[in-house]
């Protein structure tokens, strides 16, 4: 960058052509799965099961397609994003598009989730906060103690709170990386230079850190939607 220029933002946008092919294809082919319900040959067995496989198909189709839209939306089609005054991340299911100050981040985070079914694992971006920040770790854990410490909590309750408590110290869990915040590398595409470059320039004290599927750093934050339904925030 040049000295004295201003550093430009790195914006990644949802681009959602496969959700709208999915809703094109399940609009179109509808008409053709119910006129096959009033044909006589579409009576037998076979014929009915194949129907029933269409039906829940297009169905399917529809809904995924209209739930990605719907994200995409929702995170003013701006899945990630690297702004002067911090990083903005776009929606997720059960999670609102969210923004962080430069002040609280620590480290922007590509993670992989391994698959239940295939081999390439599902890529993730999202940032780590400084412990004591708002939305950082130090306040779920303190919250957690404090709920575990409460004498009235029933049993089943407390087993869960301290099953949760033992994942924060399981080798496994990237205590240092847990993020805040991420967002699934689904309808958009990272550019890693162009990310790099705009982390050089708008901040340079945040390194970019790359976790393997062995290592998730997102799952407390199930955790802690778990700790808040227990026990709300007054």
């Amino acid at each position: 960058m040049n000295e004295g220029a201003p550093a430009l933002p790195y914006r990644i946008r949802f681009v959602p052509i496969m959700p709208v092919v999915m809703i094109v294809f399940a609009v179109a082919a509808a008409p053709l799965v119910a006129a096959g319900v009033f044909l006589d040959e579409m009576r037998a067995w076979p014929a009915l099961l194949g129907i029933a496989f269409w039906t829940v198909l297009l169905l399917w189709l529809l809904g995924s397609g209209t739930a990605r839209l719907r994200r995409a939306a929702r995170s003013r089609w701006t899945a990630f994003a690297l702004e002067p005054d911090g990083v903005r991340i776009g929606a997720r299911p059960g999670s609102p598009p969210r923004f962080f100050p430069w002040a609280d981040v620590d480290a922007v985070v590509r993670f992989d989730v391994p698959r239940i079914v295939g081999r390439r694992p599902l890529r993730h971006l999202g940032v780590s906060l400084r412990e004591d920040a708002p939305d950082g770790l130090a306040g779920y854990e303190r919250r957690l103690d404090e709920a575990r410490a409460n004498p009235e909590l029933p049993e089943t309750d407390r087993r869960t709170l301290d099953y949760m408590a033992e994942r924060l110290t399981g080798e496994g869990f990237p205590r240092r990386l847990a993020v805040s915040a991420y967002v699934r590398e689904r309808d958009w595409r990272l550019n890693r230079g162009a990310l790099e470059r705009a982390l050089r320039d708008l901040a340079p004290h945040v390194p970019l850190v790359e976790l393997g599927a062995d290592r998730p750093p997102h799952e407390w934050l199930d955790d802690r939607a778990r700790l808040d339904a227990l026990v709300p925030i007054r």
